[in-house]
């Protein structure tokens, strides 16, 4: 490993050494998988290459090699999380939340079993080791890249778009060849586009059948790196992994099935993700197909050939439609979460695909109206298809708008405490005038105005959180003015200006940000509500959920012209009074950016009024 030597300063380089952990974590991971796959070989393998090393031998030099890295890899972890301490705590603590994790799984300690079991020539028991090393493996790799929930949820959703995309033009398809079906087109054309149908749907389904498997293995990753049982059963294995050191090959067969009947067991308990991953660990060690085909329906279709479908396609519908409508309710998820709508989507696209199927036979033997009402069934389970994934859409949609409502009120309130600190600060120097002048009261006011800055600066963060989201137009708005505010009243303070009119801009902020932490709040009780009172769902278009609701927009457009009018009156009152004259260049100036403030208000109230975001 190269050693890295930066400060906490140099945050390119700590950003770096973020990606080179995912990445290092990433290579042991794929690491592992090559090895396992390289323990069942070689077990199968009796004689030994004349000179050289044996395959177990560079098997042992590759897991020695893993092991070194591991062990590096765990400094690094501790090392990276002092430097992000100051800068970036959050992240700090989910670097020491892995390195805690993977002390309490003993992975190190698994690593150098794991080299001991070569070396006494028990390959299978390393490679039962080394399963399980692997799904550990994957739960910290999880863990760490939980930090990237919010980009991950941007990711699931242009995915889900995407299905959703080709599942309309599969509805579109469906209700022209129907049509046509319907008018007494060429038949034989008809079948061919058909069967061509049939085979999009397979492919959609095979996708999505993938898809679902992701999200279930990520749900029992994050469960299993977030509760304590996961921890005790990690341990109990390698507890029994440690005992069964001695080389007896029947013990070895005992603890797969040790291991298979605990699993088993948490099973009935947690969701279908866990035998999802624990299926992909066994694709990962060289059991492909013939492993799969030999699992219950519940396995992902998708790991199939072409042809394998259709021995699971007569035992869930043998009687065609009752016999589909029967089987659905026992083996569809029942869950209302992201991973069970998938599968429900996965298994009303393969119901599609049998009807399209069933309407080309129907086609072939010149039964026009049978194959109307087989493609007439086929619409409708695309149909509830396409619900399905809208309401997938939708919930990942409340799940966004709730992350980012939580981020956002977190960092308005921190600039609300800073700033009202500031403006009793100022307060405070404005009320001696007689000391305005002494180096300790500049000094006062340099410092107060690099506060003033932190919270611009955290102005900024804010409105491109909202402007990434883009679907707040007044809540982007107030934020860039309390922005500017910020700048402005910062370089005032530098220059030791404590005067009214400084500290006027300052209570402007204090109120844009508590009418937005006040929006905010209200948007969150209206989502929790929403979640209570709602039952079954309901479909819903992309993006339709907004950040606030209209009323909450208006209500901060109202908010901003006040504030303007008010502005307005104070500089108009400065001038009666003689305190500032019109030709002045900062009032010109200020004058200047209330009169951009106004138009701004005013594009604002137009693009809600029109439903336009940003």
């Amino acid at each position: 490993m190269t050693r890295v030597h930066c400060k906490a300063s140099d945050s390119r380089s700590v950003l770096a050494r973020g990606t080179e952990l995912r990445l290092w974590i990433g290579n042991i991971f794929t690491t592992f998988g090559v090895l396992l796959g390289c323990f069942l070989a070689s077990s199968s393998l009796h004689a030994e290459p004349v000179g050289g090393p044996t395959p177990e031998d560079r098997l042992i030099a590759r897991e020695e090699a893993v092991g070194q890295q591991f062990r590096e890899l765990e400094k690094s972890l501790l090392r990276l999380a002092d430097l992000l301490a100051s800068s970036d705590p959050k992240r700090s603590t989910l670097l020491r939340k892995v390195f805690e994790r993977a002390r309490d799984l003993g992975l190190e300690d698994r690593l150098d079993l794991i080299v001991t079991q070569l070396k006494d020539g028990q390959l299978l028991k390393a490679g039962v080791s080394q399963a399980l090393s692997l799904e550990e493996l994957r739960q910290l790799l999880d863990l760490l890249e939980s930090g990237d929930a919010q980009k991950r949820l941007i990711n699931t959703k242009e995915e889900v778009k995407q299905y959703l995309s080709k599942l309309n033009k599969l509805i579109s398809r469906q209700r022209e060849v129907e049509g046509e079906t319907e008018s007494g087109a060429d038949e034989k054309r008809l079948s061919d586009r058909q069967d061509s149908l049939a085979n999009d749907t397979e492919g959609l389904s095979r996708e999505i059948g993938s898809f679902a498997q992701r999200l279930e293995s990520r749900e029992g990753s994050e469960k299993a790196g977030a509760q304590p049982p996961a921890k005790t059963k990690a341990d109990e294995n390698d507890d029994a992994s440690r005992d069964d050191s001695e080389p007896k090959t029947e013990n070895s067969g005992n603890d797969k099935d040790k291991k298979s009947d605990s699993s088993g067991e948490s099973d009935k308990k947690e969701k279908s993700g866990t035998e999802k991953s624990d299926d992909t660990q066994k694709s990962s060690a060289g059991k492909n197909s013939e492993e799969a085909e030999s699992k219950p329906s519940e396995g992902d279709p998708s790991e199939g050939s072409p042809s394998s479908p259709k021995p699971s396609e007569s035992s869930e519908s043998p009687q065609g439609e009752s016999g589909a409508s029967e089987s659905a309710p026992q083996s569809e998820p029942q869950g209302d979460d992201e991973a069970s709508r998938a599968q429900r989507t996965r298994k009303r696209l393969k119901s599609a695909e049998e009807r399209m199927r069933e309407a080309r036979k129907k086609l072939d033997d010149a039964k026009r109206r049978d194959a109307g009402q087989e493609q007439q069934k086929a619409l409708e389970e695309l149909e509830t298809a396409r619900a399905e994934l809208e309401e997938i859409l939708r919930q990942l949609r409340e799940e966004e708008v709730e992350r980012l409502l939580v981020q956002l009120e977190t960092r308005l309130r921190g600039m609300l405490r800073i700033q009202k600190a500031v403006l009793a600060a100022t307060e405070k120097i404005a009320s001696d005038e007689s000391r305005l002048a002494d180096r300790e009261t500049q000094i006062e006011a340099s410092r107060i105005s690099r506060d003033q800055t932190t919270v611009a600066n955290d102005a900024e963060r804010a409105l491109a959180m909202v402007r990434d989201d883009g679907s707040a137009v007044a809540i982007a708005e107030a934020i860039e003015q309390v922005r500017d505010d910020a700048r402005q009243v910062a370089a005032r303070l530098s220059r030791t200006d404590v005067s009214a009119t400084t500290q006027g801009i300052q209570r402007d902020i204090v109120t844009g940000l508590q009418e937005m932490l006040s929006a905010l709040e209200k948007a969150q009780r209206d989502q929790q509500a929403s979640e209570k009172g709602q039952s079954g769902g309901r479909p819903a278009e992309p993006g339709e959920q907004p950040l606030v609701d209209k009323l909450s927009e208006l209500k901060m457009i109202r908010s901003l012209q006040m504030r303007v009018n008010t502005r307005t009156k104070r500089f108009s009152k400065l001038l009666a009074d003689g305190k500032e004259r019109a030709e002045e260049p900062e009032l010109l100036d200020a004058l200047d950016r209330l009169s951009q403030r106004q138009e701004k208000i005013q594009q604002a109230t137009r693009d809600i009024v029109v439903g336009r975001t940003e």
